[in-house]
């Protein structure tokens, strides 16, 4: 993928609405790319402004803040001597004004997906772009489990789902939204399912799927523990293996 292909599909690709092929596409030349990557993240950063601006309610003073932090985003590119083929204040005063008026589309930030989410899909896509699926292979339950032990401060439950379906792969580590998790890697033919679970304060959710970056997503937790699956299955198949988890 070029810069020219890559640039109009960076806010889509931060909103977790690209399809598999395009996601991965864009995190490829990202990877390779200095001018872009460094356009993603200064997208990243406008939109921690947004969101702690408070938008959802446009308070008093809110598009005073939202045009402040262009400012700052626009004099930082400035002194940083950042480059791109657009000229970069005037594509931050344009990203600037398609935020805006995300103001005034209703539930906007309630509907999309959630930066945990969104931090969970990247790190779907991050595990299978790069050589980093697993940090312990292994399809026997009894190998991975120990595993775990001494690097995190819960002993993660390691079904086996075979039987129903649900190979077990193996196992890593990961840190979501500040919490250190485990992760559980299964297939389920030629489709990765993998499984994040961390210590949180959750009530006791049953399963709800959701969807960003053209993949499937449930959510659920239990016994004080907050559970992430993300895969290209279809929400049938994720649903079934969510379930045979919960049910062990």
């Amino acid at each position: 993928m070029t810069c020219a292909e890559a640039e109009p599909l960076l806010h889509a690709c931060l909103d977790g609405e690209l399809d598999l092929r395009a996601s991965l596409g864009v995190e490829e030349h990202l990877a390779s790319c200095d001018g872009c990557s460094a356009a993603y993240r200064k997208l990243e950063m406008l939109r921690a402004e947004i969101a702690g601006a408070d938008l959802d309610s446009v308070p008093d003073g809110a598009l005073e803040r939202v045009r402040a932090a262009v400012e700052r985003q626009a004099g930082l590119a400035q002194r940083t001597g950042w480059r791109t083929p657009w000229r970069a204040p005037a594509f931050l005063a344009a990203t600037a004004a398609a935020l805006v008026l995300m103001l005034f589309i209703p539930g906007r930030f309630a509907t999309g997906p959630s930066s945990t989410d969104r931090e969970i899909v990247d790190s779907h896509l991050r595990s299978l772009l790069a050589d980093h699926l697993l940090d312990v292979p292994s399809s026997n339950r009894h190998t991975v489990k120990p595993w775990f032990q001494g690097k995190l401060e819960f002993s993660p439950t390691v079904p086996d789902l075979a039987p129903a379906g649900f190979a077990l792969a193996g196992g890593r580590l990961d840190v979501i939204d500040m919490h250190k998790a485990a992760v559980l890697v299964y297939r389920r033919r030629e489709h990765v399912i993998n499984l994040w679970i961390w210590q949180g304060t959750a009530a006791l959710m049953e399963p709800e799927v959701g969807n960003a970056g053209g993949f499937n997503l449930m959510r659920w937790s239990k016994n004080g523990m907050t559970y992430r699956a993300v895969s290209d299955l279809n929400v049938d198949e994720l649903r079934t293996f969510a379930n045979a988890i919960r049910v062990q």
